[in-house]
């Protein structure tokens, strides 16, 4: 395996549940160890109640807010913010800006790109 460099906007690009989504390295490129993909949420979006079973599940959020919560915890998140999900647990968020919001998601090990990959649409724009 030999590593590479993804420019800005390239990777798989997926729409996905209402946001556009781009694979920046999945479990594939990873010996399964993590995916990392480019998230873009519209302003609005809302991320229903779910759970990543054995998956833990990172965000960096670029630009934009979002507010969500974990079990009984609660959180805003604006850019810079940095958030953890740990594995099996209850999760959701809603973007609760204006403007769009961007996060690189990091999951490990890697899953949520194959389930991306699986049952995303090819991005339309």
């Amino acid at each position: 395996m030999s590593g590479f460099v993804l420019g800005p906007g390239e990777g798989r690009a997926l729409d996905f549940h209402g946001a556009s989504v781009v694979i920046k390295a999945s479990g594939d490129d990873t010996l399964g160890q993590l995916g990392v993909m480019e998230f873009t949420y519209p302003p609005g979006l809302s991320v229903h109640p779910h759970v990543h079973a054995g998956e833990d599940e990172m965000f960096y959020l670029l630009d934009g807010e979002l507010t969500g919560y974990c079990g009984d915890d609660r959180w805003t998140a604006t850019a810079g913010s940095f958030v953890f999900v740990p594995r099996d647990r209850v999760h959701g968020f809603a973007v609760t800006s204006d403007t769009t919001a961007r996060a690189i998601v990091v999951t490990g090990p890697s899953g949520l790109d194959r389930q991306i990959a699986a049952r995303g649409t090819a991005a339309t724009g």
